[in-house]
């Protein structure tokens, strides 16, 4: 850590900090449970929420002068853009797990031409990626297949028909051609391995000159994220908790569900100086 110099907050947003209503997982008489905020709309109706006292600790952290705070996701831009955080907006945010670098809201294009030459230079091509996908993808299980701005792919899947070994197989093909697989609820993602959250966050420390990262996620995808933090937390529920996944600096937490949110927030916030 540098003295005097701002830390950069990267922080996974779905199932980290922010919550749907079948991943609330409150596990408490509803006479007890917390207040909840909504903090994103989709086609009129409730998508995502936080805890009451998550939101006023997001507006805390996005308030500080001392810290960055990036929303880090494997989003596309335009499902990021409708979600609604308490506090002043991000100075950054990064979509598409690092394909996009939004600054003020906005992508930085010369990031983005960047990232798009990484991958034509390391990794299969996204249409082979996708033909493989449409052809052993089961219609039994296969609810919707998308493309996520031209940079990875995902299906939206029936998680009690999905065969537990398919992801497997899906991650051991897709390994050889520089491509990673994350199953995220009903989502299952193959993205691009050099498509990392990290690199863009290592941009914005030496744009902003920060001198610490922390950083939180719950899955395969944030791995690379956790890694390069100085600290990270990992809620107690989630891919990575589902694999005993951790490091030495990275803070395994018991919690699950949106309670958890609030317990990253606070340990963000204790993190930070003064």
């Amino acid at each position: 850590m540098t003295p005097g110099a701002p830390t950069v907050v990267a922080s996974d947003l779905d199932r980290t900090l922010i919550y749907s209503a079948a991943a609330l997982a409150l596990g408490m008489p509803d006479a007890r449970a917390p207040r909840l905020t909504c903090v994103e709309v989709y086609q009129a109706r409730p998508q995502s929420f936080v805890t009451e006292t998550a939101g006023h600790l997001i507006a805390e952290l996005a308030a500080r002068t001392d810290a960055f705070f990036v929303p880090t996701t494997t989003r596309t831009r335009e499902q990021y853009l409708r979600v609604n955080l308490p506090g002043p907006a991000p100075r950054y945010a990064i979509c598409a797990n690092g394909g996009h670098l939004l600054v003020d809201g906005r992508t930085d294009e010369d990031w983005h031409a960047a990232v798009l030459g990484r991958l034509a230079a390391d990794c299969a091509p996204l249409a082979e990626i996708r033909d493989h996908l449409r052809r052993t993808a089961d219609p039994a299980w296969l609810l919707r297949e998308r493309d996520a701005e031209g940079l990875f792919a995902y299906l939206v899947v029936d998680r009690a028909l999905l065969p537990d070994t398919w992801a497997k197989e899906l991650a051991d093909w897709a390994g050889p051609r520089g491509w990673t697989v994350s199953l995220q609820g009903r989502k299952l993602y193959a993205v691009p391995r050099p498509l990392t959250k990290s690199a863009a966050v290592a941009e914005i420390v030496r744009r902003t000159g920060a001198g610490s990262v922390l950083a939180a996620g719950d899955s395969l995808l944030d791995t690379d994220l956790l890694l390069a933090a100085d600290h990270g937390w990992r809620p107690g529920h989630g891919e990575l908790a589902a694999e005993g996944w951790g490091a030495p600096h990275v803070t395994a937490l018991e919690g699950e569900g949106v309670g958890c949110g609030e317990e990253i927030l606070r340990a963000f916030l204790a993190r930070l100086p003064g």
